[in-house]
């Protein structure tokens, strides 16, 4: 945890650090150790105000108070491609990773942008309403699937989903075009410490058939 606080407070990644509380959080309430649970709870209530302090406040700066209120300038650019942009395409949008005819979406107020910064901003502005309504049931109907698996499976999925989801309020998120690579990292790190047992697939007909052959 500490190794982990220092280098969030290094990269001051905001979204990051709020990933990283809520997924110790919820591994805690998964031990039934309450010394643990103790102990965990008692280091992150030390480390969470420095990192803070440091990473989602930055020292206290008033300017950095100031962007860190408008999240860096997403809101102001947000509410652009809402009222400007979403009118001219709202069902099915401007197409797979476009957010205007042109390359770039540029506002009066705002600064030009390629990408929304907010995977469901930016699924709407490519497929209009359409897309982002399949879109929203496609996650419920992943976080219903999620919750009704086994205890373990259960753990391993909502600790991938738990940082992928935050990433998608700020970044590409869940349906970015770059993401896949650091899925496929994240499972990776979450299969190496796992029994396999614990998520084992079922063999198909062919393989058993071909098994007691």
């Amino acid at each position: 945890m500490i190794i982990i606080t220092y280098a969030l407070m290094e990269t001051g990644s905001r979204s990051s650090l709020i990933g990283v509380l809520l997924i110790i959080m919820y591994h805690i309430f998964q031990s039934e150790k309450k010394k643990v649970k103790i102990v965990i709870i008692a280091a992150m209530l030390i480390i969470t105000p420095p990192a803070i302090w440091k990473v989602v406040l930055k020292d206290g700066d008033p300017e950095r108070i100031e962007e860190i209120m408008s999240m860096t300038g997403r809101l102001p650019f947000w509410k652009a491609l809402i009222t400007e942009g979403l009118p001219r395409e709202p069902l099915l949008g401007f197409g797979f990773m476009r957010i205007d005819y042109k390359e770039y979406f540029q506002s009066t107020h705002t600064y030009p942008g390629k990408m929304t910064h907010n995977t469901f901003i930016q699924v709407l502005m490519n497929l209009g309403f359409i897309g982002l309504t399949i879109v929203l049931f496609q996650v419920f109907f992943t976080i219903r699937a999620m919750l009704r698996e086994e205890k373990s499976k259960r753990l391993f999925l909502v600790g991938i989903f738990i940082p992928i989801l935050i990433n998608s309020f700020t970044e590409f998120g869940i349906f970015g075009e770059s993401n896949y690579g650091i899925l496929f990292y994240q499972l990776i790190i979450f299969l190496w410490p796992s029994k396999t047992d614990n998520f084992s697939l079922p063999e198909s007909k062919y393989y058993c058939k071909q098994k007691q052959n």
